[in-house]
């Protein structure tokens, strides 16, 4: 194979397909289009994005060591069924990156913009394709085998396609699938002329893979595992995508709530309960807060719904909101609440913990009823003064404002 750094040479691409153990045929780039030799020795010579040192880390190899040009029927779509030769099953979504299959037009728009300008930065990181495995190539129907997977550049893949195209240029890799979807997620940087930034609904869904994944190191350790444990092993999963704490947690209720994930305690935030009011089919009506802030839901039997999860103060707004709500009606009011996701709760403590937060609404509730009739009613309180810092740009010079 004559591979080589010199950005001014043009592949051999005869010999190229001999080392990829491909059949040859014969491509010859088309020099008019954007995606030409040209082209290719710029981004080679001012492309400094390398992914071989990451690549290696998952158990990859470099196809080639320089970027190169490759002819876009070789390569099959992000998100299009693939059958596989030897089972005869099919990837719905083949092998599909992201969790979202569909293409983001907006974005694949201002890509295919660039390409009708001519205006592709060769010093952005390119797409990265990966070697099918052998079950999985297969011949189009212009009579070209088709032996690339695209592990990042979907939207630059279907902008070149939709701008009559004939080439794309890559990094070509080899690794096994059930490396590859985290790979992307984790590793690949997103910017501009590559650029639709990863989602955390993307990172929950490759963990997802991976815990179904027969093969792949989280499901093992996850077999191995005490009950107890799992969700500290997602949680260290999620954490090798290198992602901040907190978006780490939000990733993992999301995993947590995947229906093929089965873990000790499946934990809520707000998102997470309006999703399984309405996975499960609750036939609530969602009531616009501006309407009625004091409660979420309404049932059809006409049960007024408050929902809220079990953390800091949060006994407060229920009790104020519960206060509320019978001032206004004698109708009937129901709290549907969650357990604080910082509390470790188990089958041995799950009822005196939500007790507890029952508890302290109610106590809440007496407490301000008492502190009214003290104050205003037997006027036998100490009333409190109240004082207002200066915001205003002329209250600055005579300290704290005080309310007579």
């Amino acid at each position: 194979m004559t591979t080589t750094n010199d950005p001014n040479v043009v592949q051999d691409y005869e010999n190229l397909n001999k080392a990829f153990d491909l059949d040859p045929y014969e491509y010859k780039p088309n020099e008019k289009l954007l995606f030409n030799t040209d082209l290719l020795s710029r981004c080679r010579e001012e492309c400094k994005h390398t992914i071989d040192l990451k690549v290696a880390t998952y158990g990859g190899s470099m196809v080639s060591d320089v970027l190169e040009l490759i002819d876009i029927r070789q390569v099959h779509p992000a998100g299009k069924e693939i059958r596989n030769n030897k089972t005869g099953k099919f990837l719905p979504k083949g092998f599909q990156i992201r969790v979202d299959t569909n293409i983001d037009n907006k974005h694949k728009n201002s890509i295919l913009e660039d390409i009708y300008n001519g205006d592709w930065n060769p010093s952005m990181p390119q797409m990265v394709l990966f070697r099918l495995p052998k079950e999985y190539e297969y011949v189009g129907e212009d009579g070209v085998q088709v032996i690339w997977g695209i592990v990042d550049g979907a939207h630059r893949f279907d902008a070149a396609s939709d701008g009559q195209q004939e080439s794309i240029i890559g990094w070509l890799i080899d690794m096994k699938v059930d490396k590859i979807r985290k790979f992307a997620n984790a590793e690949l940087n997103r910017v501009k002329y590559g650029a639709k930034d990863r989602s955390n609904e993307d990172i929950a869904g490759s963990v997802c893979v991976s815990y179904r994944d027969e093969t792949s190191d989280l499901y093992a350790r996850i077999k191995n595992a005490e009950e107890g444990e799992i969700n500290q092993i997602l949680l260290d999963e999620i954490l090798t995508y290198h992602v901040h704490v907190k978006t780490a947690s939000a990733i993992l209720r999301a995993v947590q709530h995947d229906p093929n994930v089965v873990v000790n305690r499946k934990q809520y935030d707000g998102p997470r309960m309006d999703a399984y009011i309405e996975d499960n089919k609750i036939d609530w009506i969602k009531i616009k807060q501006a309407n009625s802030p004091c409660h979420n839901y309404l049932t059809k039997k006409g049960v007024r719904v408050i929902i809220k999860q079990d953390t800091g103060e949060s006994y407060i707004t229920v009790a104020h909101h519960i206060c509320e709500l019978m001032r206004r009606s004698k109708d009937p009011i129901s709290v549907v609440f969650s357990c604080d996701k910082a509390k470790k709760l188990n089958n041995d403590n799950a009822l005196e913990t939500r007790q507890a937060f029952r508890r302290k609404v109610i106590e809440c509730i007496k407490v301000m009823g008492e502190g009214y009739k003290a104050m205003f009613e037997d006027l036998t309180a100490v009333n409190p003064s109240w004082l207002c810092f200066p915001e205003l740009a002329d209250e600055f010079d005579d300290g704290l404002i005080n309310l007579v």
